[in-house]
């Protein structure tokens, strides 16, 4: 075995994920060959020192009373959303919302971490989003997540929405969603639902300069959810 990179991996917890690209650049690119570095990660997932738990990301086994316990679903999502470095989106945000009481097998996660575009780890989505995670930015991206999947929220709790239009207003940032709509798409019967929630509750926004005053633009309107909703 290279003893460079197994001092390396004896720095991190069990059970703590290691990124193997972000290791070799950050320690070792002048210690040992990538070639030898991934033969080395490979030979010690064989003799079980070391766990592959989806492509490029490994951790040190933890040994429980009856045998390896594997990184939980919540270890794994704090990764990627701590430090401001992502969001959790998906059906757990609208269990959160209590939206919806249905639960979805996956938990997806929007977040700076990963270095490609897509990764799943377990039963963990990530999706690759450039940005900082701040809590103005959260709050907008996860309304734009709602508003853009709104119509397939199984079992929609209508009051529920409604009550959390008015967060979205309370909590808007044209700051936050500028920079949100730089990174990632959203539909613009999206947007357009987003500025007639703001301009609803009277918010000052600038969400028509991304949308076309000749189109028109399907989505549930306030007017609509104050006709089908309880006073």
């Amino acid at each position: 075995m290279n003893y460079a990179v197994e001092s390396a991996l004896a720095e991190y917890s069990e059970n703590e994920l290691i990124f193997a690209s972000e290791l070799y650049k950050k320690q070792l690119t002048d210690k040992v060959s990538e070639v030898a570095f991934y033969k080395t990660l490979e030979r010690l997932c064989d003799c079980g020192r070391l766990e592959k738990i989806s492509k490029g990301v490994y951790h040190l086994p933890k040994k429980g009373r009856f045998g390896t316990v594997p990184p939980s679903e919540k270890e794994i999502v704090n990764v990627f959303v701590e430090e401001e470095k992502g969001v959790v989106v998906g059906y757990s945000l609208y269990n959160a919302l209590n939206l919806t009481t249905q639960i979805s097998k996956s938990t997806v996660v929007l977040s700076s971490r990963i270095d490609g575009n897509v990764k799943n780890i377990k039963n963990v989505n990530i999706q690759k989003v450039n940005l900082r995670f701040t809590d103005e930015v959260n709050s907008v991206i996860c309304a734009l997540e709602v508003l853009q999947n709104l119509k397939f929220i199984e079992d929609l709790n209508l009051v529920s929405y409604k009550a959390y239009t008015e967060k979205i207003a309370q909590s808007f940032s044209q700051d936050a969603f500028d920079k949100i709509i730089g990174e990632r798409k959203y539909k613009k019967s999206t947007i357009a639902s987003m500025r007639d929630v703001l301009d609803y509750y009277k918010v000052e926004n600038n969400l028509s300069d991304e949308l076309s005053d000749i189109s028109e633009y399907k989505y549930l309107s306030m007017r609509e959810l104050n006709e089908i909703t309880p006073v």
